[in-house]
């Protein structure tokens, strides 16, 4: 907080010998200042007019090409994003995909938030040469959830109910612009039944409910000047894992006994922005913390049953300090330096029949450092030319202590660094046109598996990644149809894979390892044409092949090279139309599917998930003061996994076909 508070008080010296001007009452979005901001690396969502039902980082990943999230349903915990072939692994590895809420930037990739009420707009910033534009860079980009930033005062309450006793009511509100600041505030609430019932116990298992809420204030005591804070809270109180059988019944199970998942997350976050002579200064002080207390399961294995019981903490301080050029420059350029310190707290149990098969606790602490920026250069009318820089250390600390089944403590230290060059170039041969190619790196730091006993695997190193990607955007005159097409190349170094599980003597459980190679290539190709005033299409297409070019089996020693990496479908397709009359009445249909997914690294059929596709429709009426929709998901009610553990024999069931309604009243 010292940083910022001595920022605060240069900022507005330096204001002060800027040009007088006089106070500002529309809002100042304070934001990573995009020197390109444009199709070419980013997809751009609207999350306002979607049933609150959707606001979840699982309905996100249908919408973007290439973007898929393999979910746990366990509030975050397990989930794994994956990007253009870069994932994160799940618990212990850094994101590939990272995230920021406003300014806030978020730490772990458990802790991205499971319920995405009161923010309107998301954007995924592809690739991993936006390590140049923010502080907490994913080695594959960047997801930031923006709160609305109208400057009229308003708001809207929704409720809604649907299928499997599902609820939800929430209710927003902007006060707009008063004397000097603005606040906005949402709060929501949602539960459901199960989907999954168990025969032993004769009732559901995997319930619902949670409590989130977003707030925000800004403040300007001056022209050029502005204060934000940002607070979000989360809390569930879920039923057990959903986690069945893999090749049985995808609803049914039969164990002796269930467990409860309870999560409780805050991010908190203080922006101090000023618009000097130098360009706009900005700072953030931010605070994340998350809880999960407790993670209780259990699996039957038939002749005996499994129960786990997990308890995670995560703490995270972060310290972002950005300058930016004005608009006006005739060379825009941003520069910034980021640094982060976490710590997280564990436990696991683990009671196979009625013997003690593991109990360890351990403690991670993290440093990272990291100076950025780039430089836009338009040498003619047509070409752009972009530089940038990444330098970046991460720092991690494991302290182990392990009572099952060996006794044992021990402490063990990671570093690593890395320097991150980029170079882009785009050229506009004709009006709503561009032609755009970057080369430059990427990077995830190491670190350690804290759930593994075995000392020599716990380890695991950085993943560094070339890249070269390329493409065109096109919009026609009369900006009816847009289309954006690109490709992509990256070669990898220590592609980073979770092991979901593997037990020997000294239980080698969730590991991350390294594969020496890999290379993924692919593209994305983005499609929106409004046909008429009321008619509209979109349809966006992605495909990934990774394929790990040098990996052999750490626990067997078989070698794997040339296969395909884990976690990453062939291909993504989401194809929609929407119809919405001028007397208030909408419509529409979207169609979506993924290729097939494989969850382990010897592509294992059994531990693969098949080619899926959903179907989803809507009908409802709008009109100033108020809007009905009724929705349904997975019409076609297809059977599929959201998510396979191998190790455990088990899966998590997409969802049934589900209908629901939902009314909003706005003001």
């Amino acid at each position: 907080m010292r940083s910022i508070l001595f920022l605060a008080t240069a900022g507005g010296l330096l204001a002060q010998t800027a040009s007088p001007s006089p106070v500002q009452l529309a809002p100042v979005t304070v934001e990573a200042r995009l020197l390109n901001e444009s199709p070419a690396t980013i997809t751009r969502l609207e999350l306002g007019a979607e049933p609150a039902a959707d606001f979840s980082p699982a309905r996100l990943g249908l919408r973007v090409a290439n973007l898929f999230i393999a979910g746990n349903e366990a509030r975050s915990f397990t989930d794994t994003y994956a990007l253009r072939g870069l994932t994160n692994t799940p618990i212990f590895g850094g994101p590939a995909l990272s995230g920021y809420l406003d300014e806030v930037p978020l730490a772990q990739p458990f802790t991205f938030p499971a319920d995405l009420v009161g923010f309107s707009v998301a954007e995924v910033h592809r690739g991993p040469t936006q390590n140049t534009r923010f502080g907490r860079a994913g080695s594959a980009g960047v997801l930031t959830l923006r709160t609305p930033t109208s400057a009229q005062a308003g708001g809207e309450v929704r409720a809604g109910f649907g299928d499997f006793g599902a609820a939800s009511a929430s209710v927003r509100a902007n006060s707009g612009v008063v004397g000097r600041g603005d606040a906005f505030a949402s709060l929501g609430w949602s539960r459901r039944d199960g989907y999954i019932t168990n025969s032993i116990l004769g009732r559901d298992i995997d319930d619902k409910e949670a409590l989130a809420g977003v707030a925000r204030f800004r403040f300007r005591p001056r022209a050029g000047t502005e204060l934000t804070f940002l607070g979000t809270a989360f809390r569930a109180r879920d039923g057990v894992q959903p986690l069945v059988p893999l090749g049985g019944p995808l609803f049914t199970v039969a164990r002796q006994a269930e467990g409860e998942t309870n999560v409780d997350a805050a991010n908190l976050g203080f922006t101090a922005a000023f618009d000097t002579a130098a360009g706009r200064l900005t700072a953030t002080t931010s605070r994340n913390e998350w809880e999960l207390s407790p993670y209780e399961s259990t699996l039957s294995f038939g002749f005996a049953e499994l129960s786990n019981r997990v308890r995670q903490r995560h703490r995270a301080w972060s310290e972002e300090i950005r300058l930016a050029s004005p608009d006006a420059a005739a060379v825009r350029w941003q520069a910034g330096v980021f640094g982060s310190k976490a710590r997280t707290d564990g436990a696991f149990d683990r009671v196979f029949g009625p013997f003690p098969f593991e109990s360890s606790v351990f403690r991670v602490d993290s440093t990272e450092l990291a100076g950025f920026g780039e430089a836009t250069y338009r040498p003619s009318e047509r070409v752009l030319v972009t530089a940038g820089l990444r330098l970046e250390a991460a720092r991690k600390k494991l302290e182990r202590d392990e009572a099952i089944p060996v006794v044992q403590q021990f402490s063990r230290t990671h570093e690593s660094t890395a320097l991150l060059p980029k170079v882009g170039v785009s050229f506009t041969p004709a009006p709503r046109t561009t032609l755009f190619a970057t080369a430059g790196a990427g990077y995830k730091p190491g670190g350690f598996s804290a759930f593994t006993g075995n000392q020599a695997l716990a380890k695991f190193g950085p993943e560094r990644t070339r890249t070269l990607e390329a493409g065109c955007t096109r919009q026609t005159a009369d900006e009816r149809l847009s289309v954006t097409a690109r490709g992509f190349w990256y070669d990898i170094t220590g592609y980073q894979i979770e092991r979901s599980f593997s037990t020997s003597s000294v239980a080698d459980d969730y590991l991350v390892v390294n594969a020496p190679r890999a290379r993924s290539v692919g593209g994305e190709f983005e499609l929106a044409w409004r046909a008429t005033e009321e008619l509209s299409f979109a349809a966006d297409v992605g495909v990934t092949r990774v394929t790990l070019r040098e990996f052999t089996d750490p626990h067997t020693g078989t070698d794997l090279s040339g296969n395909r990496a884990p976690f990453v479908p062939d291909y993504d397709v989401r194809l929609r139309a929407d119809y919405r009359s001028r007397s208030g009445w909408f419509l529409g249909v979207e169609f979506t599917a993924n290729g097939r997914t494989r969850y382990t690294e010897d592509g294992n059929p059994f531990f693969a998930q098949g080619a899926m596709e959903l179907w989803d429709a809507w009908l409802g009426y709008e009109t100033e003061r108020w809007r009905a929709t009724v929705f349904g998901r997975n019409l076609a009610d297809e059977e599929h996994y959201s998510a396979i553990t191998p190790g455990t024999g088990h899966g998590t069931p997409g969802a049934p076909r589900t209908v629901a309604a939902e009314f909003v009243w706005k003001w």
